[in-house]
């Protein structure tokens, strides 16, 4: 999870969701997936729409 933050940092949690699942054939939850990237350091970062 760490080193696809790393590869690609602005990944949305759902595409992280995506990308575990192929590579590592698991199902995480998105609710998940973001408590460990804020044990980790991670904070969210909201988008703007133009």
């Amino acid at each position: 999870l760490l080193g696809m933050i790393k590869q690609t940092p602005d990944l949305y949690l759902d595409e992280l969701q995506e990308m575990l699942s192929v590579s590592c054939d698991v199902n995480i939850s998105r609710s998940t997936i973001w408590r460990t990237l804020r044990r980790s350091g991670f904070m969210m970062k909201k988008v703007s729409v133009s």
